[in-house]
């Protein structure tokens, strides 16, 4: 009978240790996931804030570049009635 309370008492508390380690991974597992959606959440609104600046850029390249365009056909214009 001592034996079985030498032997069996320490395995049953490694295996209680392991029970309790194994819900304390899980939680770390959810924390950490939650973290990582809120960062890929925040990056994806980086993103996003970037991709409107790149389209108000190309927005007012293309009026830049159609602006470009008339004043350039007014100046030939104007050179063929001074030539």
């Amino acid at each position: 009978m001592h034996d079985i309370i030498t032997v069996g008492l320490p395995i049953l508390v490694i295996l209680f240790g392991i029970l309790l380690n194994r819900a304390d991974i899980k939680d770390l597992r959810a924390e950490i996931n939650t973290r990582f959606d809120k960062f890929r959440d925040e990056i994806n609104a980086r993103f996003d804030a970037i991709n409107a600046r790149f389209d108000a850029v190309d927005a007012e390249l293309r009026y830049f570049h159609g602006l470009t365009g008339e004043i350039k056909g007014r100046i030939e214009s104007l050179e063929k009635r001074v030539s």
